[in-house]
């Protein structure tokens, strides 16, 4: 059973939609969220003038970079000029200030090898920065650190250090024509699989109806797939939606019932696996 954590945010200008502080019961670190056009809301922050983890996060696009630094409104100023994907960035300092950089450089390592392996997310960074030597002592605490980064990341709804499942049965599978497509939910979110093969065709009253939502598909076969030259894509990267029925679309290339086209490896699908377990 997982230990019960408690997730407290403050608002300092008294809306979602300005800087948020969040701190996560039994952690030593704390977690700042800050919208790009509230740059200038943060620069007075002694807590961001010391070591820090820092995720850059573009939304629109589910891409996010990772890095440390010593001065987060300082670094962030430069991330203005020469990333410009991003729309919400995440600061991960200490909440006693006793991370150093020595710290914040182990853990920018170890979060972007994690991300990379098991992320919903595109990371952006192409390599994993070297691992750097530290204290024996410091390697336990750094790791729970990492896992507090984790749960902060989800609860915002950032996907960053996504699990791969362990059940089996928590896979659902879409087959439709030449679509053999796996995918798993992950908070808000479902995800459909790297190594999914998605059929390329797609249903032709979808397309007089939904424009958009083709255009939206061809570009994410492009940006995430491999193209296998018998008018099918293999997914190189996991690629996020809002809902299975969002998943489905994309999927089949159709409009189709998504209760009824996603189903565990065993056969049932979602409609009896979870809507009608529920009643």
């Amino acid at each position: 059973m997982q230990t019960p954590r408690l997730i407290q945010t403050y608002l300092p200008d008294g809306t979602l939609e300005g800087v948020r502080v969040i701190e996560l019961s039994e952690s030593t670190v704390k977690a700042f969220v800050v919208p790009r056009l509230k740059l200038n809301d943060i620069k007075d922050r002694p807590e961001l003038q010391q070591p820090a983890l820092y995720l850059l996060i573009g939304s629109d696009d589910n891409q996010v970079y990772i890095g440390e630094c010593e001065n987060f409104d300082h670094r962030l100023k430069d991330h203005i000029q020469n990333k410009p994907f991003w729309d919400i960035a995440v600061a991960i300092v200490s909440a006693t200030n006793t991370l150093e950089k020595s710290d914040v450089k182990y853990l920018e390592s170890l979060a972007v090898e994690r991300a990379q392996q098991t992320a919903a997310m595109e990371v952006l960074n192409k390599t994993v920065p070297a691992r750097n030597t530290i204290h024996e002592f410091k390697l336990h605490s750094l790791h729970i650190i990492l896992d507090d980064v984790a749960l902060i990341a989800e609860s915002l709804g950032y996907s960053v250090f996504i699990s791969k499942p362990e059940n089996p049965e928590d896979v659902w599978i879409c087959k439709s024509k030449k679509t053999e497509a796996k995918a798993i939910f992950k908070g808000d979110q479902f995800v459909i699989l790297k190594g999914s093969i998605i059929d390329k065709s797609y249903a032709p009253n979808l397309e007089s109806n939904h424009p958009e939502t083709i255009q939206n598909r061809q570009n994410l076969l492009t940006k995430y797939g491999r193209d296998l030259g018998n008018d099918t894509v293999e997914l190189t990267d996991n690629i996020a939606f809002k809902s299975p029925n969002a998943a489905s679309k994309f999927a089949t290339g159709n409009s189709i019932n998504a209760w009824l086209a996603w189903k565990t490896p065993s056969g049932k699908t979602m409609d009896e696996t979870i809507r009608r377990a529920e009643k």
